[in-house]
């Protein structure tokens, strides 16, 4: 009997045995089956499932796809970080939103216009609306006029971004464009002023020769040829001015080289005394160190303070003087040129300095002016690192000086006081 119990127990154990290895090999089975389709879907539906290795195979295949999958995520962090510090570096306002139209991204430029509340929140609405018109597929830009101060023009535009088959979200860039308007404004007066500079000569002289063919008196005609010559050179002039200026807009460094104040006043003054004498003006020039210098260009300074002086003389009386002055300031030399003129209106002392612009016209082409000089003039010291100042009043006359970095050989002394 107990034989028999024996029998029975131990082929129960068996049985067990069998199941329990049969039930562990099914469960390791469908274990590494389900560690196979993670590692699918982990590495993507590309990569086939493989079929063979046993749970340990499965196991080494999902360690080997989370390891490549932490490679790629910080990879894309790194491009996310490269792409998001491009756009904060370019000089727009940049915004994202998804395909729900939630904004995900902002530089920030484009942050600044963010719940906004005053002339910024047009900026921020037209954003706004034309980031809704991208995310329907459609391209738009507007341009919105901020009133300021200071007045700003802003242009915005949005673009649709997909993945080939359906929208995914949108980009609007926000640029500042006031600088090219203000230069297409420029641009635009320049060549509206050249052309009316340009045309009252022109006209003359043809309406001169066309005088001069019919006329036999000789002494008539000696005086239209020297009205012909005078509108001639007056072209001329305005010619030579325009090609200073252009020349002065392209030479952004000039030469630098230390150059005596004494000798770039002595030769403008040698070359504005023509026209002082025939209007009987006289020039004086104050004493001038001969060892204050300054470093720049030599032409480039002559003719600053030439035009300077040609500018005094014209607008000043028969018979009056022009002064010069040079001095030492602190790390600068100051040149001032007064005359006794006609002066000007507080309301134009900034507007002097724009090309073509004449407070008085009808006295600027009596003088045979082209309106150029003074433009000339800062332009010169910009380029040198200087700059011009003006106090004026009506029938008081004008001083205009010129501020220089003072270069070697006097080593300035602020004034005391």
């Amino acid at each position: 009997m107990n034989d028999v119990i024996g029998l029975l127990a131990g082929g129960v154990a068996v049985v067990l045995l069998a199941a329990l290895a049969i039930w562990g090999w099914t469960s390791r089975r469908a274990t590494a089956r389900r560690i196979e389709a993670a590692a699918t879907r982990i590495e993507g539906p590309e990569v086939e499932l493989s079929s063979g290795g046993g749970l340990e195979g499965a196991i080494g295949r999902l360690e080997r796809a989370v390891d490549a999958t932490g490679v790629r995520s910080v990879e894309s962090r790194a491009a996310v970080d490269r792409m998001a510090q491009a756009l904060e570096s370019i000089d727009c306002g940049v915004v994202l939103c998804d395909e729900a139209g939630n904004v995900v991204y902002r530089n920030t430029l484009a942050q600044a216009y963010a719940g906004a509340r005053h002339a910024e929140a047009l900026a921020e609405q037209a954003t706004e609306d034309v980031l809704r018109a991208a995310l329907d597929g459609d391209r738009q830009s507007r341009t919105v006029d901020l009133y300021g101060p200071p007045r700003r023009n802003l242009k915005v535009a949005a673009f649709p971004l997909t993945d080939g088959r359906r929208a995914i979200g949108a980009v609007a860039v926000i640029e500042d464009v006031s600088e090219r308007r203000r230069l297409e404004a420029v641009r635009r007066d320049f060549v509206a002023n050249v052309s009316h500079e340009l045309k009252t000569p022109v006209g003359a002289l043809g309406l001169l020769a066309e005088t001069l063919a019919d006329e036999d008196d000789p002494g008539v005609t000696r005086r239209l040829a020297e009205r012909m010559q005078l509108e001639a050179a007056r072209v001329a002039r305005i010619i030579d001015d325009l090609l200073d200026l252009s020349r002065l807009e392209a030479e952004e460094a000039p030469v630098r080289e230390p150059v005596a104040m004494h000798l770039i006043v002595a030769q403008a003054v040698e070359q504005v005394m023509p026209a002082a004498e025939h209007r009987e003006i006289a020039i004086r020039v104050g004493n001038i160190p001969k060892r204050l210098t300054v470093v720049g260009d030599r032409r480039q300074l002559v003719s600053s303070v030439y035009n300077l002086l040609e500018n005094a003389v014209k607008y000043s009386s028969d018979g009056d003087e022009v002064e010069v002055g040079c001095r030492a300031s602190g790390n600068f030399t100051e040149l001032s040129v007064r005359d006794r003129g006609i002066g000007i209106p507080s309301r134009d002392h900034e507007r002097i300095f724009e090309r073509f612009y004449r407070v008085d016209r009808a006295r600027g082409r009596d003088t045979g002016g082209t309106g150029l000089g003074l433009s000339i003039v800062r332009h010169v010291l910009t380029n040198h690192g200087g700059d011009i100042t003006v106090q004026s009043r009506e029938g008081e006359g004008s001083v205009f000086t010129m501020r220089l970095p003072t270069g070697p050989g006097l080593v300035a002394v602020p004034e005391a006081g």
